[in-house]
Order: structure tokens, then C-alpha cells, then sequence
């Protein structure tokens, strides 16, 4: 069985919602009765790890309580290390959305990342996204990001009336692969057929299938 791990859910991000995008996109794939999918917590990161999945998928953001005033993250050092060092060894990390959204910069998983979350203007805008021979809108929250485009593949771009970002970007990382996919914010955006088609693509293409 291909075994894929997924964090998904937090405070700005319904869980429910992504894990119905998510599984929209694996029963995209071709062989997709081969793929076991597990939802884990963020407790349980480090020991899934240990377990070797063939890809970890995380849509959750850093910050466990971004209304409080003391604020608590989920990636401690240990588990910073650990992530890195899965996808150094063979492992792939898919980071969605949120999952590239409040990682410090100085964090070995930002480095890997090769890019991350600015910001995004408030709400709901009408984003386009790019690829070299479409392009399609929807309703999303339009995620500005920084990367490094000379170390990474750029596959994806978006624009709207704020301007324009990078919305997806590959590349490999020691002996495994890494993948950031900005959208999307909704349930509806993330069951959008051409969303659900890149996501499946970009989970093909982790898992070399």
C-alpha cells in the first residue's frame, strides 16, 4: 500500500473541508485503491514519521491559537528536524495552503519549503491562476508568497486586484521531493475541478505514480 499522512484543520481552516478536497483530488488518481490515508494530529507527527508514509501532507498553519494574546505553535525543534531529515531520506512533504502559513523563516521547514506565506488581503477575492496553457478563476483567499524561483520549479501563478504571486512550486530535497500548492481557502475552491485536477497532479507526481 502507498501510506499518505495528513494534518489537516486549524483555527482559520475546517478540517472537514480539506479533508473533502483532499480526498476529491486521490480519487483523481489513477491508482488510488492502492493509497492508504491516514488524518493525524500534530501530537502525533513525530511517531507517523518514524513509520516512513510515502508523503506527508500538511494543511495546517503553525499558530494553535492565533486570537490569544501568548501565542503556542505545533513545530517544536524535534519535530522540525525530524520532517526535514523524513524527506532528506526518501519521504515527500506536500505543504497546502495553511501549511506553509506561520513557519518561521530560520526553521529547517521553511528552508525546505524554499518559499512560504506573506499574507493575503482581507477575505475573499476573485484569484486567476496560470499555467502554461490555462488559466482559470475562482473565489479564494489570494495567498502572496515568497520563493526561491532559481531553486525550485514555478508551475502555478495566480493574479487578481491586489497583483500578482506564485501559487505552486516543486522541487527535489536530498532523496525525496517537496511541493507547496497555495490554493485553496474553501471547500468549494478546493473541490473546483481544476484545483481538485492540480492537487491530484501534485500528489501523482510526489508519490511517482
Amino acid at each position: 500500500m502507498i501510506k499518505i499522512a495528513a494534518l489537516v484543520g486549524d483555527y482559520w481552516h475546517p478540517g472537514d473541508d480539506a479533508k473533502a478536497g483532499l480526498e476529491a483530488a486521490i480519487n483523481r488518481i489513477p491508482n488510488k485503491a492502492e493509497i492508504e490515508l491516514q488524518y493525524i494530529t500534530y501530537e502525533e507527527v513525530s511517531q507517523v514519521l518514524d513509520s516512513q508514509p510515502d508523503l506527508f501532507i500538511n494543511a495546517k498553519m503553525n499558530v494553535l491559537n492565533p486570537r490569544d494574546e501568548q501565542l503556542v505553535t505545533w513545530l517544536t525543534e524535534e519535530i522540525d528536524e525530524k520532517i526535514a531529515n523524513y524527506v532528506k531520506n526518501g519521504g515527500s512533504v506536500l505543504a497546502w495552503h495553511a501549511g506553509m502559513a506561520g513557519y518561521p523563516k530560520q526553521t529547517r521547514y521553511t528552508q525546505m519549503l524554499r518559499g512560504a506565506f506573506d499574507y493575503h488581503p482581507p477575505g475573499l477575492q476573485e484569484v486567476t491562476y496560470m499555467q502554461v496553457d490555462k488559466s482559470f478563476t475562482l473565489l479564494d483567499e489570494h495567498y502572496f508568497v515568497h520563493c526561491d524561483v532559481n531553486n525550485t520549479e514555478v508551475d502555478l501563478r495566480s493574479t487578481g486586484e491586489s497583483g500578482d504571486s506564485i501559487a505552486c512550486w516543486k522541487h527535489s530535497y536530498g532523496k525525496g521531493k517537496v511541493c507547496c500548492f497555495t490554493p485553496a481557502h474553501t471547500k468549494e475552491g478546493m473541490l473546483n475541478e481544476n484545483i481538485s485536477l492540480l492537487l491530484a497532479a501534485k500528489i501523482n507526481w510526489m508519490l511517482g505514480m
